[in-house]
């Protein structure tokens, strides 16, 4: 038997080849979901392609590893065939196993046969491909385990195309140790099957001169073939590599083109009314300041007005909010079509809209008021209905009723509630007597101070539910005012007036230790699984004992703080950067799961929230309400959730009140969902009817879902 020796060096080239080989094919396959069907194609063939090209490369550097004493020639034909051999079973095999968001056992078993087959018999067409005077004895025991590593290999190789396909976190590390795992493998079967052959020259160690120029003129010599490799891979990975560069870059590009693009849709969504297009209170405020300091340095007197429709709240309850919202609309065009340029219209939110009128005077205020009190009496003609509703309106003048934004707000608002006293559909200018009149008011505030004292405040609870698995795995809890008077209050009512007040303090931290004696209750009778999210307002955020809030009320009532979910503003959580960060930090290491709530009303920059430790965002319903296929919000919503999950957050959506919307949020990828179409708020006595009644539908998977990463 001849002696054989290795070459270490190019064993370890050998290595490196498969290495690279099997690292750009997974990276290819990596590309295929992330791309449109015929660029998906272009992946798919080139992944196959590369990791094919890449074995029979690692092949025949193996072979020049392999050192005899003898000259050494290779069959061209029986490279070439083999490298097709390589290149068909590897293209096929990777696009049998990418194929599909599932990999079936049978799938996988075809698709592994393939791949083996056609490495075993690239190999064992490679070997017989040297031309010399040698005689070639197999070891069968020997070429059964490379045949069974081969199998393995092949099976591997395919599992980890398709399980790391999706680019997830951390999939570049994964991507990396797997293609070392199947560059192993791959170097094993060749060696494991180069070690099976026995070389002899069967005595006949002189070659003759005839002989020898016969295989030189026939074959490819050593020098030859280790061009042809060299070149083949150098050209093929180098191709692959730029490609798969080019192809980064572009992504990178579109990412940041997205992110650019969000922000600017966010930014006028955090500055204009979605519905009518008009100034959002932020706008309306910054742009009353503009013009009150600019009023001040000419001394010009302007005009402030507010305006509600009256009985608007009748035309919801008897058609429905959608026609209400077309109202809106239509009545934001009209008033707009009475006004000037040098005026700014802005809705506040609801029916309430507010006009700001520069350098003007009485005379045109009462010319101007009388146009837009008209033009609303007109009836309105929405979806066949005929719709007949009137515009009481408040009227102040700088300097005159004030000289601050806050003055001039509340003589306009007093203004206006009294023409609505006094029988609506009409317009007003402040006087001093109005504020006698408008007693409901300091009688509002009067009962809102005693309210807590009098035990009036209850949280309500919305249901939370998986998604698409539509488990109840959660609730949101929901302050209300039994109000002795007007009954139930919805926060919008009392809210603003407990944050002006600072009585925001002392109900926060009753909310907090309600709320934890709720869920105590809730894990005692069985439901360990419930989370409950509750909301932190401004005031509350700022408190500095607020940690020592939270975690006394988790202890008094054995809570575990993995079932508490706090939910914070953006506005809130980056008024203060650096003090946010602290605080939430510490409650994320104790185990509570920290949400930013109706993400896209405030800041609205995804770049500063990377700064935070939250692991949860809930879109602002505003953004759901109008989403349907191929709307502006679908894109925008879109985008909001590919960016969170990038910084492992996963997303939650309020405010689902279709079966589209369900359906669409859905496939976007939320975690959580709430919304009328599921429930609508409870008190606590309804929602331990709705906990039995989803007894046996409660499971782990909700306890689960803060700590599961996004995909």
């Amino acid at each position: 038997m001849l002696y054989v020796s290795w070459d270490p060096i190019l064993i370890g080239i050998s290595f490196l080849v498969a290495f690279i080989a099997s690292f750009v094919a997974l990276d290819s396959a990596g590309k295929v979901t992330a791309s449109e069907p015929k660029v998906a194609l272009f992946w798919r063939i080139s992944g196959g392609a590369t990791l094919g090209m890449g074995i029979w490369s690692m092949h025949f550097v193996g072979m020049l590893a392999m050192k005899m004493p003898m000259i050494m020639h290779y069959d061209l034909q029986l490279m070439l065939l083999a490298f097709m051999i390589a290149l068909l079973a590897s293209t096929l095999s990777i696009n049998l196993a990418v194929n599909g968001n599932h990999l079936p056992w049978r799938r996988l078993l075809l698709a592994t046969l393939l791949l083996s087959t056609g490495v075993v018999s690239m190999h064992y067409l490679g070997m017989p491909a040297m031309m010399g005077f040698v005689t070639i004895y197999w070891d069968l025991n020997r070429i059964i385990l490379s045949i069974v590593i081969a199998f393995i290999s092949a099976g591997v190789a395919l599992w980890l195309a398709f399980s790391l396909r999706k680019n997830h976190h951390g999939v570049f590390i994964n991507r990396v140790f797997a293609a070392f795992i199947m560059g192993v493998s791959i170097c094993a079967m060749h060696y494991t099957g180069m070690s099976a052959a026995k070389f002899s020259n069967d005595g006949s160690g002189i070659i003759v001169r005839s002989d020898a120029m016969h295989l030189m003129h026939n074959g490819v010599g050593e020098l030859g073939l280790s061009l042809w490799v060299s070149t083949t891979t150098l050209v093929i990975f180098g191709i692959m590599l730029f490609i798969s560069m080019i192809d980064s870059q572009l992504r990178t590009t579109r990412l940041t083109d997205s992110l650019r693009q969000l922000n600017q849709q966010l930014e006028k969504q955090a500055h204009y009314d979605a519905l009518t297009g008009l100034a959002n209170r932020v706008q309306f405020d910054n742009l009353l300041d503009v013009c009150l300091n600019q009023a001040k340095e000419k001394q010009t007197t302007f005009a402030l007005i507010y305006m509600d429709l009256d009985r608007f709240k009748l035309v919801n309850d008897a058609w429905g909010h959608h026609i209400g919202d077309r109202l809106l609309v239509a009545v934001a065009g009209r008033l707009s079509a009475c006004l000037s340029e040098k005026m700014t219209l802005a809705r506040l939110g609801g029916d309430e809209f507010t006009l700001l009128v520069p350098e003007t005077n009485e005379a045109e205020i009462d010319v101007l008021m009388r146009r837009l009190v008209k033009t609303i009496q007109h009836p309105f003609y929405e979806l066949s209905h005929v719709i007949n509703v009137s515009l009481s309106a408040g009227v102040s003048f700088f300097p005159l009723h004030g000289d601050t934004a806050h003055e001039l707000k509340l003589a306009a608002d007093t203004a206006m509630y009294s023409v609505k006293q006094e029988g609506r559909n009409g317009w007003a200018v402040y006087h001093a007597l109005m504020i006698q009149k408008t007693t409901h008011a300091p009688l509002f505030l009067q009962d809102l101070s005693q309210a807590l004292a009098r035990d009036q405040f209850e949280l309500w609870y919305q249901p939370q539910y998986t998604a698409p698995g539509h488990t109840l795995c959660g609730f949101e809890a929901l302050l209300r005012w039994r109000h002795p008077q007007q009954g139930i209050l919805l926060p919008g009512v009392f809210l603003p007036l407990l944050e002006k007040t600072g009585l925001m303090i002392s109900v926060g931290h009753w909310v907090i230790d309600a709320a934890c004696r709720q869920l105590h209750k809730w894990n005692s009778q069985g439901f360990s699984h419930l989370k409950l999210a509750i909301n932190i307002s401004p005031t509350q955020f700022e408190q500095h004992d607020l940690y020592d809030q939270i975690t006394d009320a988790l202890t008094r009532y054995q809570i575990d703080p993995g079932q508490l979910t706090l939910e914070i503003t953006e506005n809130t959580a980056l008024k203060n950067l650096d003090r946010s960060v602290q605080l939430l930090n510490q409650f994320s290491a104790l185990g509570m799961t920290v949400a930013i709530d109706d993400f896209g009303t405030g800041y609205s920059n995804m770049l500063m929230l990377k700064k935070l430790p939250a692991t949860e965002l809930k879109i602002d319903k505003s953004f759901v309400k109008d989403i349907r296929d191929n709307s502006r919000n679908v894109k925008i919503v879109s985008t909001i959730i590919d960016i969170a999950h990038s910084m492992n957050m996963h997303v939650v959506a309020e405010g689902i009140e279709t079966q589209e919307q369900h359906v669409l949020l859905t496939n976007m990828g939320c975690a959580l969902m709430q919304g009328f179409l599921f429930a609508r708020p409870l008190p606590v006595g309804k929602v331990s009817a709705l906990l039995h009644q989803n007894a046996f539908a409660l499971s782990l998977e909700c306890a689960d879902v803060s700590q599961k990463k996004p995909a």
